[in-house]
């Protein structure tokens, strides 16, 4: 009965608090030894309490590091959507006074008909080029030769830029070819009037290539077509060149 009696009296595990007889040696629940004595314990409990503060405190260094590199990477990819180079304010407002300026620029081909701007003048020179350089695949080429060139230069010019992510450089491009697009627009609508004044003289490239392709009838359209479509990319490089200059204040202004 005395051996009955004490088993069924029950310990405490100093370390869970479950409940154990009292010839246990070790905690049930636990696993850890209940003859160790006080002082002993309580110097393993304050050594245990000394590594879970210092768990827990680099667990909050680690989660605040985590969070800081978060909020960077937040912040950078922010950045990431801005224009490589943008540069200051100072850069973002020439940019729209740039748009403005080439708006200005554009509107005169609506105030002057058979406008010739500064630019053609360039564009005249890789007009000639051209009909030189394709001069030997058939009269058609050569005769659609300047056009290409015409085009093909400031394309070229864009697409080089824009591998060199230079934003401003292929953007201006854009608008190079567009403006290109308007001057062939006055040479292909003198068609047939042939009012303008020839390089050297000779054939008109556009009477020939519209009459081969049976569009003289529709030179007026054809003329219009090809101003609405270079009037098109000016207003697309107009909108590319403030877009930027917009998104550097933007950012700059949350700083």
């Amino acid at each position: 009965m005395t051996d009955t009696a004490a088993r069924a009296e029950k310990q405490k595990c100093p370390y869970c608090g479950e409940a154990n007889f009292q010839e246990s040696e070790f905690c049930w629940a636990c696993y850890k030894n209940l003859r160790v004595p006080e002082e002993t314990r309580d110097e393993q409990k304050s050594a245990e309490d000394l590594t879970r503060l210092g768990d827990d405190t680099a667990n909050r260094i680690h989660v605040g590091l985590k969070d800081r590199t978060a909020a960077n990477n937040s912040n950078s990819s922010q950045d990431n959507t801005l224009p490589q180079n943008s540069g200051t304010k100072f850069s973002a407002y020439g940019r729209l006074t740039l748009t403005a300026g080439l708006f200005i620029f554009y509107h005169q081909w609506i105030r002057k008909e058979n406008y010739f701007s500064f630019l053609d003048f360039i564009n005249l020179a890789f007009h000639e080029a051209g009909h030189l350089f394709l001069g030997f695949f058939g009269r058609f080429i050569m005769m659609m030769g300047g056009t290409i060139f015409q085009l093909m230069i400031p394309a070229a010019c864009a697409v080089h830029l824009w591998r060199q992510d230079n934003r401003i450089g292929w953007q201006l491009c854009v608008f190079w070819f567009g403006e290109s697009l308007l001057n062939i627009s006055i040479y292909a609508g003198d068609a047939i009037n042939q009012a303008l004044p020839l390089v050297g003289g000779g054939e008109h490239d556009w009477t020939y290539l519209l009459t081969v392709t049976h569009l003289i009838a529709h030179t007026p359209a054809t003329a219009k077509v090809i101003f609405l479509t270079g009037s098109a990319i000016i207003f697309w490089s107009l909108y590319l060149i403030a877009r930027d200059g917009v998104e550097v204040l933007l950012v700059k202004s949350n700083k």
